[in-house]
């Protein structure tokens, strides 16, 4: 009977967690934006994969852990496109949810400096709660041998991004379709998450080396209350940078990254808790990897014609070298 009401304490908090906050947590999005933006795919011009981890609260027994993977690539003949895809795995105590996303996104040019990019993904959310892990005083119990409670449910996000080389501004909605989650006694559903964040690069000298890139987040969930996050981030010739975050009421972070050889780059986070929970946890540890290849860039017409033009310059520059050097040689034979 102990057991059963414990289950049942499962399941009140299921159904609590999925009208709570729902999504994953990690410090550093604007290194991975995609995962809260669909409408980020794109904006690099070529393929992108990243994959992270993230301990919340280390030091408390069953604390939150999450697991992302993500990539897009922007289509060979219609680079103003892109697809994607992204797997994130939440663990907390009992709780497990895994969620896959496919993504499709579309950029235009709104001036030549600026773009803007529209972009959606539909996939699914799935819940287990491992009843085998549970430490019940009643350990004889048959109900604990090899036995999960699963869940799935249906969602959807989309978002836009607005961006050029000075800044940017996205806006993303995620879970969608609300989809109900159906446990074998109760049901809940995803709720909507809302994000929107912005930020400025501002160039410090001439060479355009040293740059400082304030930004904002902030977070919507009802019926919780909204979380406003600032970040202020120091990056030296777009390849080192350091960072601090401050999560209003909840944690202040920082952040170090740097990008190697253009393609290979590492992100770390460490957010230390501002509230009573600082004097039980270590603090949270966040590192994201990515790797990146970009698109080798389509000629135009014009540039076709310009290269039409220098292969000809060439070739007659060539000959008339050649030419010189053989009437050379017939003045030395003489």
């Amino acid at each position: 009977m102990q057991f059963k009401k414990y289950i049942f304490y499962i399941f009140l908090c299921a159904a609590s967690f999925t009208y709570a906050q729902q999504q994953t947590l990690f410090t550093n999005i604007l290194v991975n934006q995609y995962l809260y933006n669909p409408a980020y795919a794109g904006a690099f011009k070529g393929k992108e994969f990243k994959m992270g981890y993230r301990q919340q609260w280390s030091g408390f027994d069953g604390a939150p852990q999450t697991f992302m993977l993500s990539g897009y690539g922007t289509l060979k003949k219609k680079p103003n496109m892109a697809l994607g895809g992204l797997i994130t795995n939440d663990r907390s105590g009992l709780l497990q949810r895994t969620s896959f996303y496919g993504s499709y996104s579309y950029h235009l040019k709104i001036t030549a400096k600026v773009n803007l990019g529209f972009g959606v993904s539909l996939g699914a959310v799935q819940y287990n709660v491992k009843i085998y892990d549970a430490r019940p005083y009643d350990t004889d119990d048959e109900f604990l041998k090899d036995n999960t409670l699963n869940a799935n449910a249906f969602d959807a996000n989309g978002g836009f991004y607005l961006y050029s080389k000075r800044f940017f501004l996205g806006a993303s909605s995620q879970q969608l379709a609300n989809g109900k989650i159906r446990w074998s006694n109760t049901t809940g559903k995803l709720t909507p998450h809302l994000y929107a964040y912005t930020g400025y690069n501002f160039v410090l000298d001439k060479k355009k080396e040293w740059v400082v890139q304030p930004s904002a987040l902030v977070r919507l969930n009802s019926p919780a209350p909204y979380q406003l996050e600032f970040n202020l981030k120091t990056i030296y010739k777009d390849q080192y940078w350091i960072g601090g975050s401050l999560r209003l009421n909840s944690t202040a972070s920082f952040l170090i990254g740097c990008n190697i050889d253009r393609r290979f780059g590492v992100a770390y986070a460490y957010d230390y808790s501002i509230t009573d929970l600082q004097k039980y946890s270590n603090g949270s540890h966040e590192v994201i990897l990515s790797y990146a290849i970009a698109a080798k860039k389509r000629k135009t017409a014009s540039d076709k014609v310009q290269d039409a033009d220098e292969d000809e310059f060439n070739n007659l520059d060539n000959s008339i070298k050649t030419n010189l050097k053989n009437k050379k040689k017939d003045e030395q034979k003489k």
